[in-house]
């Protein structure tokens, strides 16, 4: 066995042990190729050719076959969860197991020099021929262009395009001037900083699982820069870098990754205060419609809420601890032949043409959901919604005469998957659902077949929601999408068509719908409601939960929220609990939610009234239930706040750079923010504090608890005790407000 994939498995931020580093080399690399074997080849060589010389170099043996993370990009925080199928799944990753890895470092490249190579083995395999150009940075002539007018004073500096021999075109760079004083937000939901001056941040959609540090599942080409009053958006789905004040501090340097295919690339210039700039960047998109009021309840959800006696035993305990859920997200609710119909349901399979019918199938009354109808019906008379979850994937399940069958073999028959470089259906390459069909949710007619395999649900059975998890399995840039695209150009678009969907059925069943999204892009913003992804219980994953919602709400995404306490490994303490639980009562999302833990004892279900028994502390529940009631109340405000935010583009939950950008003492206090015009918070976010500096802005305040007023510009030192979170209210606010 000899393999050797130059482009690797498009895996955003690693090497594979077989591929070629970098994948498009340039003049001026020293580039190396790596190759994996059984343990029956002894030697490889690799013929490279440039011009009529043939060169031999031999590979080296650098031991078992593993992939590495690489570069700035790379993980920059490990999580600490137990021994989960997610865990275990995310461990494997990237291992090859009984293989031997290859690798040869070979001289630096020319300008445009062209180069071919293969690789043969001591067993006599042979590779296939590769061939490349080194690609050279030059002048641009226009490839770039400008679209708006930035600030006096701010241009591009020095653009270039990467190209080959034949002047196609593989990459543009740039620059844009930063000020001394300036602080640089956006980029979507970010983890590891607010302010990315001095960072390198990227726009690569991409599922870490656990300790995001710069990885995100919802980046954004998009930033503000505060001080200089400018904003920038790189209109393309195309991969995107920033070095923001890194290498020059005086610049925000970018590099876009480009298809030759494509022509040219488009760069939007904004000038103004944030809340203007955020404006102009949204209207480059359609804006979300207002969502239903409900979102702004407690949402509930564990994996281990799988059967229907399940969940009719968690709203009772909801009910018994005074704690109203408002939505339930059943996560593990479908069988996985179709990801459409609640498990153990009986039904003939039908062609794959078009979804089932609800007439169509028969629920055992021994089965996980007897009578999911009637769930349902019990739950809208309690006043509580239903989202289900969502993967956009056709699972590589092998049942024959199943309905995944028939889905399957129906959208291979009719083109509806993506391809990978061979035009071939591509198969899902990560390792959630690997070996999985993605149906191109890009195409129309695609979606339009999607959303009919769910439409029963919404129309029939009165679903309210869906939580589209799982947008982010398309790696590599050999992909093709049906408009003949490439990967590199419409990777990062797939889990904005993904949400559309959904919305798309809900409009023509004309209901009131959401879906619940992790993975998004520039787009997404036309699409509520999201979450942060999978965190573990820890002080740091909370903390970067808080960076994510105030960098995702500046960059669009208004309706946000999060695991409380986080949702895997070990359970959070009481004070971890309930320093989340008073965070998410003055956020646009309010929900806890838990990983799948093989139902083992004791539960490690993230409810009020599971922590309050597994912490054997039950002032969990006093405490929590006041801030439920805190959140009820909240509610009315939350709504309009939420209209007003679509209307003027403001976000729901505001970084205090938004209103009081004039004033530098903020950045000392990033993790505050407005939750609406009028409602400032103050997260506590250290382990065993008692007391909290908070910093208010300009202007008077009135403590929103026992209504002390206080005059703004100056730190003060609050108590913190664990039945509160240190919130303010502007003193211009209307009555209605200050009556919260």
């Amino acid at each position: 066995m000899l393999i050797h994939s130059p482009l690797g498995l498009g895996h955003p931020y690693r090497h594979e042990p077989d591929q070629r580093i970098p994948i498009r080399p340039r003049s001026g690399d020293v580039w190396s190729v790596r190759a994996r074997t059984d343990e029956s080849i002894k030697k490889i060589a690799l013929h490279l050719v440039d011009g009529n010389e043939v060169q031999v170099f031999e590979l080296t043996c650098v031991g078992e076959a593993r992939s590495h993370d690489y570069g700035p990009y790379g993980k920059t925080a490990k999580f600490t969860g137990t021994n989960t199928h997610l865990a275990d799944a995310a461990a494997r990753s990237g291992e090859y197991p009984d293989e031997l890895s290859w690798e040869v470092v070979l001289p630096v490249l020319e300008e445009f020099q062209e180069i071919s190579y293969w690789l043969e083995s001591d067993t006599g395999e042979r590779t296939e021929t590769f061939s490349f150009c080194a690609l050279v940075w030059s002048s641009d002539d226009g490839f770039l262009k400008q679209n708006g007018q930035f600030p006096t004073g701010i241009s591009l500096i020095e653009p270039e395009v990467l190209k080959d021999s034949q002047q196609r075109v593989y990459g543009v760079r740039a620059s844009l001037p930063l000020a001394s004083e300036d602080h640089v937000v956006g980029f979507g939901e970010r983890f590891h900083s607010v302010d990315q001056r001095g960072e390198l941040v990227d726009a690569v959609v991409y599922e870490e699982y656990k300790g995001q540090g710069h990885r995100s599942y919802l980046p954004a080409p998009f930033g503000m820069v505060i001080g200089s009053n400018y904003g920038f958006y790189l209109n393309t789905g195309n991969p995107s870098r920033f070095d923001v004040g890194i290498t020059h501090k005086d610049q925000i340097a970018f590099e876009i990754d480009m298809d030759p295919s494509q022509g040219t690339c488009e760069i939007k210039a904004y000038t103004g205060t944030p809340s203007s700039i955020l404006s102009q960047y949204m209207l480059e998109f359609p804006l979300p419609k207002n969502p239903p009021e409900w979102i702004y309840k407690l949402w509930g959800s564990s994996n281990e809420w799988n059967t229907q006696s399940r969940v009719k035993d968690e709203m009772r305990r909801s009910t018994e601890s005074e704690i109203d859920l408002g939505v339930i997200v059943i996560e593990a609710w479908s069988d996985e032949t179709t990801f459409t119909v609640f498990r153990d349901a009986k039904y003939e399979p039908s062609d794959g043409s078009r979804g089932l019918r609800a007439v169509e199938i028969k629920y055992p009354e021994d089965g996980a959901w007897p009578d999911p109808q009637l769930m349902i019906e019990e739950m809208h008379k309690q006043d509580i919604k239903l989202v289900l979850w969502q993967i956009p994937v056709i699972k590589d399940q092998g049942h024959p005469n199943s309905q995944m069958q028939a889905m399957w073999e129906y959208a291979i028959k009719n083109n509806l998957v993506i391809k990978d470089g061979n035009g071939d259906p591509y198969r899902v390459r990560g390792f959630w659902f690997h070996d999985g069909l993605l149906p191109d949710l890009t195409n129309k007619r695609v979606r339009a077949w999607w959303a009919d395999l769910h439409k029963y649900l919404v129309i029939d059975m009165g679903v309210d929601g869906f939580k589209t998890d799982g947008g982010e399995h398309a790696w590599g840039t050999d992909l093709r999408y049906l408009d003949g695209r490439s990967g590199l150009e419409k990777n990062n678009l797939l889990p904005v068509a993904y949400a559309q969907t959904f919305h798309e059925l809900f409009a023509d069943a004309k209901k009131e719908g959401v879906t619940f999204s992790r993975a998004g892009f520039a787009g997404s913003s036309s699409y509520p409601t999201f979450w942060a992804g999978d965190e573990d219980s820890t002080w740091n994953a909370y903390r970067a939960s808080i960076r994510a919602g105030i960098s995702a709400s500046a960059s669009g995404i208004f309706f946000w929220g999060w695991d409380i306490g986080g949702f895997s490994g070990e359970l959070p303490s009481a004070e971890l609990y309930l320093r989340g639980a008073a965070m998410a009562t003055f956020c646009p999302i309010m929900q806890f939610h838990s990983e799948y833990n093989h139902h083992r004892k004791p539960s490690n279900d993230r409810s009020p009234w599971n922590i309050a028994e597994q912490t054997g502390n039950p002032g969990v529940l006093t405490v929590f239930r006041d801030f439920a009631a805190v959140r009820k109340r909240l509610i009315p405000y939350l709504a309009a706040e939420g209209k007003i935010a679509i209307e003027t583009r403001r976000p729901l939950m505001a970084g205090l750079f938004f209103d009081y950008a004039q004033d530098d003492s903020i950045w000392a206090a990033s993790y505050q923010y407005m939750l609406g015009r009028y409602l400032l918070v103050a997260p506590v976010i250290e382990e065993n504090a008692t007391t909290i500096r908070v910093y208010l802005p300009e202007g008077d305040w009135v403590d929103f608890w026992d209504r002390k007023k206080w005059t703004g510009k100056q730190w003060i030192d609050m108590a913190a005790p664990i039945d509160r979170i240190p919130v303010f209210i502007r003193a211009d606010a209307p009555d209605q407000v200050h009556a919260l």
